[in-house]
């Protein structure tokens, strides 16, 4: 049996960011939500609709309760979202990328310890790893179960969970993994339990761990590939299927 050795640089999340935003005490303490536009765009509430891609839009709107909000805002404000709770059985992505800088009552928003040349190309690819089987694994592995498969990870949790160091890959790789983000961005992908499906694994979910790889590895044969990463799912959907049942 072939062995396929993928080596990925991995550190806590806390090494490479400069915060991870706010958590929902505070965005009630100070800030209402509107639906008029104000100055402080922000993504409100966790329906699937706001999980069901890694590419959203601010879907209301923050007005600040007292003046000390607004440098909240402009110093927390950030691209990269990942969920304090998690319903496993209806999110289709784990981390989420808005289109401009926002705050959220139920996503921390992270900003990255990188130069502004590169910040924009080293979110996509934070976010598309954490969109990958082995993020979503990570994550899996790190929760906190609350009610069945609702599932939490506090701030402290995130700081110290491993991600991909993206502060080791070199700005090819950065852009060519944010290239990928940007072709399965918009996608919908299956909701994650029926992604991993062993007759037949959601297409998006293969093509994303298959491109991610494809960068690091560009050599690497993806008939080889496809085949390791169905043999991965398998697993993957055995352990799901214990868990949430079906």
């Amino acid at each position: 049996m072939t062995t396929l050795r993928i080596r990925i640089p991995l550190t806590p999340l806390n090494k490479i960011i400069i915060s991870i935003g706010i958590d929902s005490h505070q965005f009630r303490d100070y800030f209402d939500v509107v639906e008029s536009t104000t100055a402080y765009p922000v993504v409100y509430g966790g329906e699937e609709s706001m999980r069901s891609s890694m590419l959203v839009k601010p879907n209301k709107y923050a007005y600040p309760k007292v003046e000390r909000a607004r440098d909240l805002f402009n110093s927390y404000a950030g691209r990269v979202l990942v969920p304090d709770r998690i319903w496993w059985d209806t999110a289709h992505v784990i981390a989420i990328y808005s289109i401009e800088p926002v705050l959220s009552n139920i996503f921390y928003a992270v900003k990255l310890k990188v130069p502004g040349d590169v910040r924009e190309y080293a979110e996509k690819a934070l976010v598309l790893w954490l969109n990958t089987t082995w993020g979503i694994l990570t994550v899996l592995f790190n929760r906190e179960e609350t009610r069945g498969r609702w599932t939490r990870l506090k701030m402290s949790q995130w700081r110290l969970l491993k991600v991909l160091d993206v502060t080791a890959l070199d700005l090819g790789t950065l852009n060519k993994l944010a290239e990928v983000f940007g072709v399965y961005a918009s996608k919908e992908p299956r909701r994650i339990p029926e992604q991993f499906d062993p007759p037949k694994p959601d297409t998006l979910r293969l093509g994303i761990d298959r491109d991610f790889i494809k960068v690091l590895i560009p050599s690497i044969s993806s008939e080889l590939l496809e085949k390791k990463l169905r043999e991965l799912y398998r697993h993957v959907h055995t352990s799901l299927t214990q868990w949430i049942g079906g």
